[in-house]
């Protein structure tokens, strides 16, 4: 009986629980670290900004580099240079040592490296999943971070308030050197490797004909410039929820962290569900539209609710991502021959990141001047509009990476 649980499938997500364990733990330390020694929220938003830059500066260079070697060797150098940079960092903030600027390059290698590991991730891990067991393995890689966000984030606190962030940076640099060590023990062959060997092309042949590529396929190319707005839209949300319930007449903190937490419990059901209930192929499409279009609907009317529906819907929206997440990475990854995975992902990680930003810095803007309810409504109906255009416009072409056996 086939089982997805291999040795490689194994191995690879053993070595990622332990370094989104650390990386929780690294995520709360910077973020409080900046304000409690600056505090400055100008500050704190300039670090926040700067260590975004090499998501949408990096990613189309990077990729045709990953293509060029071992994704694994790639994955397992990264968390040892980490953990071993992590480990000199805790050794030189034992006395209290801060600087700002120090920080911000910090800030920048850790968000260098994490673009690099995350397209060698991206592109090795459908290698190591089992045949036709796509779906089932992005079922488990979906519930990993909201479950260790959900366990780690208040030992994070707990620790960074009795030991400092020194602790933090310690635990992060042994996490990470073990994970590296979990990780010597995949083995894969990667045949992109053999053909680069053959074929000897320049970065810049890469680099074109990885844009090629995705000219030529109007399937991903519509899902992705789809997702480059969803993304967008979808910091209306993300950017004025906080605001929304601090500037509330009767909201509190405490509520937007139950709301928050909401989200999680929906995302670890909609993983869980992926995992225990296959998709029907034919039905694969129709489900990943219903999802864009429903996902774009509640989170236009989300703070129009009272806070039990608030609640209610949050969970909903958590399930609807998970259901996103899954039917597009396994089509998508399963999709794209694996000598150009490196590439799509790189491009697929620029538009995303752009939308993010270009989102984010729309939504604080505006939030100035308008209520925050209308706003989040306004940019959800960009991303619905976007839906009705870009992936039914385009349903023959989606539909045919979408409906497929993976």
């Amino acid at each position: 009986m086939q089982t997805l649980w291999t040795k490689n499938y194994t191995t690879i997500t053993i070595g990622t629980i332990i370094s989104a364990i650390g990386g929780v733990g690294i995520n709360f330390a910077l973020s409080v670290l900046i304000y409690n020694n600056t505090q400055s929220t100008l500050l704190s938003a300039i670090f926040a900004a700067v260590i975004m830059l090499p998501n949408f500066l990096l990613p189309l260079f990077v990729g045709p580099i990953i293509d060029r070697f071992s994704r694994k060797n790639i994955i397992v150098f990264s968390d040892f240079l980490m953990g071993f940079l992590f480990l000199f960092i805790a050794y030189a903030t034992r006395d209290g040592y801060f600087n700002y600027n120090a920080y911000l390059m910090l800030g920048l290698v850790i968000a260098s490296n994490a673009v690099v590991y995350q397209i060698a991730y991206e592109s090795l891990f459908p290698e190591l999943i089992p045949d036709k067991m796509m779906q089932k393995g992005y079922a488990i890689s979906s519930l990993i971070y909201p479950t260790v966000n959900t366990v780690m984030f208040p030992v994070a606190a707990l620790i960074f308030n009795e030991y400092g962030p020194t602790m933090l940076f310690l635990l992060e640099g042994v996490l990470l050197v073990i994970a590296a060590l979990f990780e010597t023990q995949i083995d894969v062959v990667e045949s992109h490797t053999h053909q680069i060997l053959v074929q000897a092309p320049s970065f810049k042949e890469m680099l074109v004909e990885g844009a090629a590529y995705l000219k030529q396929e109007k399937g991903l190319l519509a899902i992705f410039v789809f997702f480059f707005v969803l993304m967008m839209s979808g910091e209306g949300i993300n950017v004025l929820m906080y605001p929304f319930f601090e500037n509330h007449a009767h909201f509190t903190m405490t509520h937007y962290a139950w709301a928050i937490s909401f989200v999680t419990i929906g995302r670890l059901i909609g993983g869980l569900l992926h995992y225990v209930l296959k998709v029907p192929v034919s039905k694969r499409y129709r489900l990943a539209a219903f999802v864009y279009f429903s996902l774009n609907v509640l989170n236009a009317i989300l703070l129009y609710l009272p806070y039990v529906f608030i609640l209610t819907v949050q969970v909903v929206i958590g399930i609807l991502s998970i259901n996103s997440f899954n039917i597009r990475m396994s089509s998508v990854q399963s999709y794209v021959p694996a000598a150009k995975r490196g590439r799509v992902n790189g491009f697929y990680q620029v538009l995303t990141a752009s939308g993010m930003i270009i989102g984010r810095l729309f939504a604080g803007w505006v939030g100035e001047y308008f209520s925050y309810t209308t706003i989040i409504a306004g940019m959800s109906m960009v991303g619905l509009l976007a839906f009705f255009l870009i992936i039914e416009g385009n349903k023959k072409h989606v539909a045919a990476i979408y409906n497929r056996q993976v």
